[in-house]
């Protein structure tokens, strides 16, 4: 399991120099900010898998074949982005990922792959709206914490399908062989004015309208529901979930690039987190990264 919410990520179980974690993150406080209000947890639901594919890796090896990793396991990934003042928002996206951790590890179903596409969204959802009402007991108590909240996203991993659930402007890619394709709608009043506007002379939104203004987020009654999505998965792509600190720096093109050419999920995120310091840096930056 990889508990990383402010300092340098230890990797997943790994086997072998040659043969790279399939799953990885990282996150930086970036050039602008005073504190690291991110933060991100890998937590593969199935030991044994991993002693299994260590024994396919050997196998594999032994007969001149090169190494491979799959998705066979279930894995659960979570970015949150914290807002708040002082530590607020450091304090609502650190306890946002232990709640849901708690939340989900916890589940039998979950932990044994025996749940269906309904269940897992209604999981989620559930797990996401309890974390919600924690956060903000949280707030209710404590004075110096009043205002907190996070931005929000789960992304779990059974068999070839990635399932997702979030709040917020925290993102979820995918990289196959016909691009780089965006798999979350962002939470944001200025992303929702774009959205619902009919023609293009409606794309100008009003000057105080700016996309830092979420409209959902943990923290906060939701006014709908969180967001799910069920993504078939093929041998080869490449899943990435990030705050805006990532994607607000480089554009979809350059991400897509850095993830086609990287030769492993920790590579690909320290590039990522590099280029986005380079552009500016302007806010903290996570990236979760997973090949398949």
């Amino acid at each position: 399991m990889t508990w990383n919410f402010r300092k340098p990520p230890q990797p997943v179980p790994g086997n072998g120099e040659d043969n790279p974690e399939p799953v990885f993150g990282r996150t930086d406080t970036g050039q602008s900010r005073p504190n690291n209000e991110d933060s991100f947890v890998i937590l593969p639901l199935t030991a044994p898998w991993w002693r299994a594919e260590g024994l396919l890796h050997a196998l594999r090896r032994a007969v001149g074949l090169p190494p491979r990793w799959s998705w066979a396991g279930r894995t659960i990934m979570m970015v949150a982005d914290g807002m708040g003042g002082h530590k607020a928002g450091e304090v609502a996206s650190r306890t946002s990922v232990e709640a849901m951790v708690h939340l989900l590890s916890a589940d039998k179903t979950l932990r044994q792959g025996a749940a269906n596409r309904e269940e897992i969204e209604h999981l989620l959802i559930r797990a996401l709206r309890e974390t919600n009402d924690q956060i903000m007991r949280m707030a209710c108590e404590n004075e110096a914490l009043s205002g907190m909240g996070s931005t929000f996203i789960v992304g779990f991993v059974q068999r070839n399908t990635l399932f997702t659930c979030h709040v917020g402007d925290v993102r979820a890619y995918l990289l196959t062989g016909q691009g780089l394709r965006q798999l979350t709608n962002d939470h944001s009043y200025l992303a929702e004015f774009k959205r619902t506007a009919t023609s293009p002379n409606d794309q100008a939104p009003p000057p105080t309208m700016t996309r830092h203004v979420v409209s959902r987020a943990i923290g906060f009654p939701f006014p709908e529901p969180p967001d799910c999505t069920a993504t078939h998965l093929t041998p080869n792509d490449r899943i990435l979930l990030c705050s805006d600190g990532l994607w607000s720096m480089l554009p979809d093109p350059r991400l897509a690039l850095i993830l086609g050419e990287s030769a492993s999920p920790e590579e690909a995120c320290e590039r990522l987190i590099a280029e986005a310091n380079q552009a500016g840096g302007k806010d903290n930056i996570t990236a979760v990264v997973g090949f398949v």
